[in-house]
């Protein structure tokens, strides 16, 4: 599992890839403030995942272990729906900002993917 560096700069490079991806979505009025929530989405979601390390790292409240569970268990959840999440928006679901929540649901996967694959080096790296 890489640290905080690699899954923000994760988040960055699903933005930048949203953006050119969906650019007919964004010739609108509100270009800007899509293109932002676009940002914050991407960068949240690519990091959302660890939310129970970010609170053991932060307050250091319990033992590693009891957080490495939880966070597994996020991981395990995360997976299916993450991907019936994609498939409802893709198929079934015509709301407004559906590019955006793609990419953020993109950003959950590459995430676990990023921890399933490269090693834990530490925190930030």
């Amino acid at each position: 599992m890489p640290g905080f560096f690699p899954h923000l700069f994760a988040g960055c490079a699903v933005f930048i890839f949203g953006m050119y991806y969906f650019k007919n979505y964004f010739n609108g009025m509100d270009k800007n403030r899509e293109k932002l929530l676009l940002a914050i989405v991407c960068i949240s979601f690519s990091i959302m995942p660890d939310f129970f390390l970010i609170i053991y790292y932060t307050f250091q409240l319990s033992p590693f272990v009891a957080f490495l569970h939880y966070h597994e268990m996020t991981h395990y959840l995360l997976v299916p729906i993450s991907f019936g999440s994609l498939l409802i928006l893709k198929f079934k679901v015509d709301v407004k900002w559906r590019p955006i929540w793609i990419m953020g649901f993109c950003c959950i996967l590459l995430h676990l993917t990023m921890d399933l694959f490269i090693r834990e080096s530490g925190i930030w790296i």
